[in-house]
């Protein structure tokens, strides 16, 4: 998968908000400070597109 410009666009917390545009999904599952917003980041060569923390929470 080839990816042009990554962008976010919500952040959902009921079903009827979810996006429709009907283009592919990638779902990250995992704990607190596991390295989720780090690795979107990393994978697309962006260093602020997912919020990282320096601070556990």
């Amino acid at each position: 998968m080839l990816i042009r410009n990554p962008q976010f666009e919500i952040s959902a917390v009921s079903r009827k908000q979810y996006p429709n545009k009907g283009l592919p999904e990638i779902v990250l599952v995992g704990k607190s400070n596991v390295g989720k917003s780090s690795f979107i980041n990393t994978m697309l060569g962006r260093k602020s597109l997912a919020r990282t923390s320096s601070v556990p929470r």
